[in-house]
C-alpha cells in the first residue's frame, strides 16, 4: 500500500512539532516536507544533529522506529502528495 503525506505523514508532525521547526520550514506543508525530507529523515534518526523531535520538555521525544520507517517508506514511494 502506496503512503501519502495527507494520510500519513502529515498526522506524525504535533503542533509543537509544526511551531518549534517554523523559523526553519513549515513541516505542515506538503512541498516543504518533500524538499526536505532527507535531512527530516536524518533527524529524526539522530544523523547529522541532535534527535527530533526533541525530548521534553521542549517536545515530545524521538519518535518510534515504526513512525521512522512509515517516513522512510513515504520517501522511498516517491513522497506523495
Amino acid at each position: 500500500m502506496t503512503t501519502s503525506f495527507q494520510a500519513d505523514i502529515r498526522p506524525l508532525f504535533t503542533e509543537r512539532d509544526i511551531k518549534g521547526m517554523m523559523k526553519g520550514f513549515n513541516l505542515a506543508s506538503y512541498d516543504e516536507v518533500k524538499a526536505h525530507a532527507a535531512s527530516i529523515y536524518d533527524r529524526i534518526r539522530g544523523i547529522g544533529g541532535a534527535v527530533m523531535p526533541p525530548p521534553p520538555p521542549r517536545g515530545e521525544g524521538p519518535w518510534p522506529q515504526s513512525r521512522i520507517d512509515l517516513f522512510a517508506k513515504w520517501v522511498a514511494d516517491g513522497c506523495p502528495p
